[in-house]
């Protein structure tokens, strides 16, 4: 079997591994869509022990195009079940296919005309804050996650719950420097798309904070569209492009993808990855030495959070103490895996997102 073909195989296999997980989610196999009643996380905001007139229906529009929605849907589903005694009401909205400001702004628009007393949602640029306001005006309840904008809080947003995205990029250099040892080379970065804010952002950090140091980006960057498998082709060529790679930087969905196309041309030892979310495919690609760490972004939380914060305020009326909150990011490698794996902590620790 020649390279190209080897290659085509595993992208294949890539992206019918990714189609499985998201299937299996939809399906409501983690425990998080159980639809029983559950007890608070602890550590994460407290429901009111007002009780509402009314059912107050919240929504938390998504989408479905990598392993991080998995998470915070499981984030929202678990909500769902601790405010299901408090008539609370949370769904999970898959907004469609592209993220960008108009889809999630429509979304947004749809959830305002199904009477949702808040509407928790993918922030996909400051243009939505034109959305906030606007709803905010009617008295719905509006909470963003994902990327940190202050626009969310000055337009009258509830909560802005994300990871600082700037500071998780220079994370992730520090720890290439730290990985590469003293050796210079090149790094691969690969976005989501240049116009998305979050990836974006910790692209930036990324390319600053490997400044001064032996290590060089390739190039500014290739887009991959959230996708494992176009990941997976971006890598490769990376690999085969360039002969003093000593790392592959993914700072969006389907970081898994770079993994499995280092461990294909067997460079585990000389090509770090580093990516984004302690998925499963990720923990995986951690585990098997492929990946060499990933940054956490709380996506749980990203769920949960922004869900009870905004039932809290449509019942009571009264804002969060802080409207912009920064998510916990550890850095998760092998060797500290046992702290954030979320197989063995329990559901909703914060640190295991």
């Amino acid at each position: 079997m020649s390279n190209r073909t080897r290659g085509k195989t595993l992208a294949r296999g890539v992206a019918a591994l990714l189609a499985v997980t998201l299937a299996t989610t939809a399906c409501g196999a983690d425990d998080s869509g159980s639809g029983e009643p559950a007890d608070p996380i602890a550590g994460r905001p407290v429901p009111t022990d007002q009780a509402p007139d009314s059912e107050v229906k919240i929504a938390m529009i998504g989408f479905a195009n990598n392993p991080y929605w998995v998470s915070v849907k499981a984030g929202a589903d678990y909500a769902d079940r601790v405010l299901g005694s408090r008539k609370g009401k949370v769904d999970w909205i898959v907004a469609g296919e592209n993220i960008d400001v108009q889809t999630v702004s429509s979304a947004i628009r749809a959830a305002d005309a199904q009477g949702y007393k808040g509407v928790g949602f993918f922030i996909a640029g400051e243009g939505n804050c034109a959305d906030i306001k606007n709803l905010s005006a009617k008295g719905i309840k509006m909470g963003v996650y994902n990327t940190l904008f202050d626009c969310v809080g000055t337009s009258g947003g509830t909560i802005n719950y994300a990871q600082e995205q700037y500071k998780a990029g220079q994370t992730a250099a520090q720890e290439m420097i730290k990985a590469s040892g003293d050796k210079s080379g090149k790094v691969g970065i690969i976005v989501s798309q240049f116009t998305a804010p979050g990836s974006e952002q910790r692209r930036q950090g990324f390319v600053d904070g490997l400044k001064g140091s032996k290590l060089t980006p390739v190039s500014q960057g290739v887009e991959a569209k959230d996708s494992a498998s176009n990941t997976f082709a971006a890598a490769q060529n990376y690999l085969q492009s360039t002969t003093d790679l000593v790392g592959i930087y993914a700072t969006a969905g389907g970081p898994f993808g770079a993994a499995q196309a280092v461990a294909a041309a067997k460079k585990q030892d000389t090509v770090k990855v580093i990516g984004y979310d302690i998925t499963t495919e990720n923990i995986a690609a951690l585990k098997d030495g492929s990946m060499h760490g990933v940054i956490g972004q709380d996506a749980f939380g990203q769920g949960y959070n922004v869900a009870v914060e905004l039932f809290n305020a449509a019942v009571t009326g009264k804002q969060p103490a802080e409207v912009k909150q920064e998510a916990t990011a550890p850095f998760v490698t092998k060797d500290n895996l046992a702290e954030h794996d979320p197989s063995v902590k329990p559901l909703g620790a914060p640190g295991a997102s």
